[in-house]
């Protein structure tokens, strides 16, 4: 199982290299918002897109220690899916 460690803004710069982490992953893994202070729209959609593509795929797929400010942005964002499949804080 994979832990990736999100960087405080996953914002544009980061949606590449984000989408090819993302890729790569072909077992469960993890993902840890605990410094993630901003998500911009398109690292929204890699993590919506991840979420189902690791369904899809039947791997696991969670976000651990959800920061504050990572759980505002995706309220905002319409993520509230990617809370409550055991993304818990």
């Amino acid at each position: 199982m994979s832990v990736l460690i999100l960087p405080e803004l996953l914002d544009t710069r980061y949606a590449v290299p984000f989408s090819e982490l993302l890729r790569k992953e072909s077992e469960d893994f993890i993902l840890d918002g605990s410094h993630v202070s901003r998500v911009g729209g398109l690292c929204f959609q890699l993590l919506a897109s991840a979420q189902q593509t690791a369904r899809v795929r039947g791997v696991g797929f969670e976000i651990k220690n959800i920061s504050d400010a990572m759980r505002e942005n995706l309220l905002l964002l319409g993520g509230n899916f990617l809370l409550e499949t055991g993304a818990g804080a």
